[in-house]
């Protein structure tokens, strides 16, 4: 389900990877050109990260990944109200998502994994550079086409070199930590979890990113 849910397993743009190739013989990995790499739902591959990781040396990728990465982490357990009565017609309203408690919270899953998405912005986009939408519809820079989002649910800020986040007044939340976010910004640091309905994502550095890459093959 979930794979159906985000996609998991469709190509990337044409020629994306081709485009983004490593050469070895680079004394400095380009800036950003991470972007090239991005498919229509500002993912990236879990495998194409992995031979990054393989190829560059820790320097070289921190430069070339350059802004923190969201990667999948857990999905929380419970119910969705209504969906069973959306019709296709109905696909723009966004179901609300009820945390079933006795499970102990969130489960890991093999396949949100796979969701990585760099902070940037992908080649096509002409919105602000500091300003990092995620939704359920096109858009948005980060597209998560799941009924429990909202079409815009949240916004990632950058401001002097800092990260933030805020809700977009969602339906089921945006959360840090295990707190719920409202509009105002909050501060986010390496590691945290960010919390997006049911979905939980770790917010990693490049050089965390890297680490975790290489440590546990994720």
């Amino acid at each position: 389900m979930l794979g159906k849910a985000f996609g998991f397993g469709k190509k990337q743009k044409k020629g994306a990877t081709q485009k983004a190739s490593v050469s070895t013989g680079d004394a400095r990995a380009p800036i950003g050109n991470i972007s090239k790499m991005l498919n229509a739902s500002g993912r990236i591959g879990l495998q194409t990260m992995q031979k990054l990781a393989a190829t560059y040396e820790k320097a070289q990728f921190i430069r070339f990944v350059h802004q923190p990465v969201l990667v999948g982490s857990s999905i929380k357990s419970g119910s969705l109200f209504g969906q069973k009565q959306i019709g296709s017609a109905e696909m723009n309203r966004t179901v609300i998502f009820e945390v079933d408690n006795s499970d102990g919270g969130g489960s890991d899953s093999e396949s949100l994994k796979y969701a990585i998405y760099p902070l940037v912005k992908g080649e096509d986009t002409t919105g602000s550079l500091n300003i990092f939408s995620i939704g359920r519809v096109h858009g948005n820079d980060m597209i998560m086409p799941d009924y429990a989002i909202s079409k815009q649910h949240a916004i990632l800020e950058i401001k002097r070199g800092n990260y933030f986040i805020r809700d977009c007044d969602s339906t089921n939340g945006t959360k840090l930590n295990g707190v719920r976010v409202e509009k105002k910004l909050a501060r986010l640091n390496d590691g945290d979890i960010l919390g997006f309905a049911r979905y939980e994502f770790s917010f990693l550095f490049p050089e965390s990113f890297y680490d975790m890459l290489k440590s546990s093959g994720h």
